[in-house]
């Protein structure tokens, strides 16, 4: 009986540990990230677009989701977290600027400043924009924008 009671005792000693051993095991199952860090350049008129947004929107056969980020002084940088997976992308390119008016806002009652998209629809609602994201990497794109 002595050695039925031991072995008990053991068993319970290690159960504890059973979690920690499957988690261990499936963390190193887990497999990375496919996503693609996305990096580059936007120049509007042969001048870097001094603040805008870039958004990758997979095309059909590309697995999203739609990625995106700030533009700031001409360069954009999107981590891996928030990055695209391989494939085909449209990609919108949109910055507002103020017009120098005010009008009402028409849910607060006040008069705030007026801003006008100033990027050509041809790189935003109707973008003609396209970049291949690769597993390889890296994803470095240039877009040389006109504004005429």
């Amino acid at each position: 009986m002595t050695h039925q009671r031991s072995r008990r005792i053991g068993n319970r000693r290690a159960w504890p540990a059973v979690p920690g051993f499957c988690l261990l095991i499936l963390l190193g199952c887990t497999p990375a990230t496919e996503r693609q860090a996305l990096e580059g350049t936007v120049a509007l008129d042969g001048a870097p677009l001094a603040e805008g947004s870039i958004l990758f929107l997979p095309q059909p056969g590309t697995k999203g989701p739609t990625s995106g980020g700030k533009i700031a002084q001409g360069r954009f940088s999107i981590s891996p977290a928030g990055g695209a997976f391989s494939g085909v992308f449209r990609v919108e390119i949109t910055a507002v600027r103020n017009t120098g008016r005010k009008v009402m806002d028409p849910r607060m009652g006040n008069l705030i400043d007026e801003t006008e998209q100033f990027i050509p629809v041809r790189y935003n609602r109707e973008s003609e924009l396209t970049a291949q994201v690769s597993e390889q990497g890296p994803n470095q794109f240039e877009f040389a924008l006109e504004s005429k």
